[in-house]
């Protein structure tokens, strides 16, 4: 009889998280796991689906060995899955030990083909394992069960009828979420910008929740774009500082000016930041001309007795803030969030969350009757 290569995957991703889960699966599994692992407390004995917390060392049966706390669960005759510290270090201990003892290590996406049918359902658990909101987490999990696919097969069976009116309803519909589906896992890109000296570093700060930007009263403290991973409302994004607009003969500021134009332009959203002291400038006007339909105003330094002035020369729907008391920031993260997600997609709903399914149902929109290719694969 032949026996199944033992095979250890790292299921989670590889950025760092609270938790990673390594899989070891085929005919060596139960010995590996347990020559590394060890219970705390009773038998080393894995019954099925039972959660059992223990330790893993590198070095079997060397107590003095550094060992990792994690919990092991048996899911069928051959297969276990390990939870250990998400960081890196903890992870690559076990992997290397796994490999080290003979498993063969079989990358995610090898093991998503492997395991998940479909087309859709593969690449939402893919994007699925890389999610880092419960919200973007829950609309991809909604695909993973098949939701999207039911809407491929209701498109279809439309077309095969030629109803050709009714497949493009399906498609219109499925397309107003296809903006919130394409940030899932990539985040949508928030500039800050205006000129200098407006109170962009102490706002990245404040949204963040902590002191990533250097913030100083000289004008042109910031030379470089910033970047900075999280997340408004559950939905993921780059805030990204940027240097201040201004005519500049430094040479160095200069290229961060440069290099804040670029982010301008290929931002998603930008935040334009109005100083109640400074008021409106021609730096202002020349990125609302041009930009005005990815702008967010937001009039920063609420707290100083010009704000209230300055604000009632404002569109009603400019934010009021303060990077110092916090006064406006909730209200500012809403006016993000309802700018990303104006209606965010319900619970259960088909989204579309790759490039080539929204370009398959835009062209079936497009066309006089039914669009070959549309269907699911």
């Amino acid at each position: 009889m032949t026996r199944e290569r033992t095979t250890v995957t790292r299921l989670t991703s590889s950025a760092p998280a609270a938790i990673a889960v390594i899989e070891v699966r085929g005919d060596q599994a139960l010995e590996m796991v347990q020559r590394h692992w060890s219970p705390h407390q009773g038998t080393s004995d894995l019954d099925l689906d039972r959660i059992r917390y223990g330790t893993f060392r590198s070095l079997p049966g060397d107590p003095s060995s550094i060992g990792e706390s994690i919990v092991a669960v048996r899911r069928g005759l051959d297969r276990f899955e390990l939870h250990c510290h998400g960081g890196q270090a903890a992870a690559l201990s076990i992997l290397g030990a796994l490999i080290d003892a003979g498993a063969v290590e079989l990358n995610r996406r090898a093991w998503i083909e492997r395991e998940v049918p479909g087309r859709t359902a593969a690449e939402a658990t893919e994007d699925l394992l890389q999610a880092t909101t419960l919200r973007t987490a829950s609309i991809l999990m909604d695909q993973v069960r098949g939701a999207l696919d039911s809407a491929w097969i209701r498109i279809d069976q439309h077309e095969q009828n030629e109803e050709w009116a009714e497949a493009r309803d399906i498609a219109s519909g499925l397309l107003q979420w296809s903006d919130v589906g394409l940030h899932l896992v990539h985040p949508w890109r928030i500039v800050l910008c205006g000129p200098p000296n407006v109170g962009k570093s102490s706002l990245l700060n404040r949204l963040l929740g902590y002191s990533r930007a250097v913030v100083h009263a000289e004008a042109g403290t910031t030379r470089d774009l910033l970047a900075e991973s999280t997340s408004i409302d559950g939905w993921p994004i780059t805030l990204i500082d940027s240097a201040g607009m201004r005519a500049s003969e430094h040479d160095i500021e200069s290229q961060g000016i440069e290099r804040a134009r670029r982010a301008i332009e290929t931002a998603d959203r930008l935040l334009l930041l109005v100083d109640p002291g400074q008021g409106w400038t021609e730096e202002h006007q020349s990125i609302w001309h041009s930009f005005a339909n990815k702008c967010l105003l937001v009039q920063t330094k609420s707290d100083q007795e010009t704000a209230i002035a300055t604000l009632r020369l404002l569109p009603a729907t400019a934010c009021s803030v303060s990077a110092v008391n916090g006064e406006g920031i909730e209200a500012l993260m809403q006016a993000i969030s309802h700018s990303l997600a104006p209606a965010p997609p319900p619970s259960g709903a088909a989204v579309p969350f790759r490039g080539w399914q929204v370009e398959m149902l835009s062209r079936l929109l497009a066309s006089d009757k039914s669009d070959p290719g549309v269907h699911a694969e």
